[in-house]
């Protein structure tokens, strides 16, 4: 059942131009930039200015990754329809704004080049957080909805969101209700689990990966467009884990070399 108040909620909205789904996504942004600056300075000891020269890659980091989403979902639909048009992908954003910020260190703060890894190991809980918060965003507007089911946990969209205006009216995954819910789980692992710290990104790339992979194949059930006869996110997926595997692969060698020094 889709719940009543978002409705309410959504309707006292609509007059100013806003919904539930943009509520949600500035409470990810705020909480996730909360949780990176708490990071940076309380967890790496980074000064104010060091901080706030981070925050400006940061935030262009995250401008790059709306565009990546955006372009590459639209590519997708181009060779699939010959429109150059669409909605986001996270996976592809995700890959654009991390190499992003990770290039923008690189240059232009040189003596933290060898703490790129580190930079993105701390921070990660935090973009985490930002993408369940935004799932459950995507839970209220419909988008990035499931296949149509008989479960327990099959939800009818109302009028006013994607599912509707694509003519679903029966019971449908909710997958960005599964989705968030793997998100603020894996959270607490990455966040809380001692032993894997110096592993969080690479732990997130190939459990994400896996996951995202599995959702897409079974569950999601709206058209993005198809590249090789796969959804985009199928083979973003992919290429998400093998980034993951590559460099836990790499900081496993690299102990192994410091110890053996």
């Amino acid at each position: 059942m889709y719940p009543e108040f978002i409705i309410r909620i959504n309707e006292a909205l609509e007059p100013i131009g806003l919904g539930t789904f943009e509520i949600l996504i500035g409470i990810g942004v705020v909480v996730m930039l909360n949780y990176v600056i708490n990071a940076l300075e309380k967890t790496l000891g980074y000064s104010r200015k060091d901080t706030n020269r981070l925050l400006i890659f940061f935030g262009i980091g995250l401008a790059v990754t709306y565009l990546f989403s955006y372009f590459f979902d639209a590519l997708f639909h181009y060779l699939e329809t010959g429109i150059f048009e669409g909605g986001i992908t996270y996976i592809a954003g995700f890959i654009g704004g991390v190499i992003c910020f990770s290039l923008l260190i690189y240059f232009f703060m040189k003596p933290e080049r060898k703490n790129i890894l580190k930079i993105l190991n701390v921070i990660v809980p935090g973009i985490l957080l930002a993408h369940a918060i935004g799932r459950l965003g995507c839970f209220t507007a419909g988008c990035c909805y499931g296949r149509e089911t008989t479960g327990i946990f099959g939800v009818v969209f109302p009028e006013g969101t994607n599912p509707y205006a694509d003519g679903i009216r029966t019971a449908i995954h909710p997958t960005q209700l599964y989705e968030a819910f793997f998100l603020f789980a894996m959270f607490f692992v990455l966040k809380y689990v001692p032993k894997i710290k110096e592993h969080r990104f690479s732990i997130y790339l190939m459990s994400y990966g896996v996951f995202r992979f599995c959702l897409e194949l079974f569950f999601r059930g709206d058209s993005r467009g198809v590249l090789f006869g796969l959804p985009p996110s199928e083979i973003l997926s992919v290429l998400m884990f093998m980034a993951g595997v590559i460099i836990i692969i790499f900081e496993f060698k690299k102990k192994k070399d410091l110890v053996s020094a």
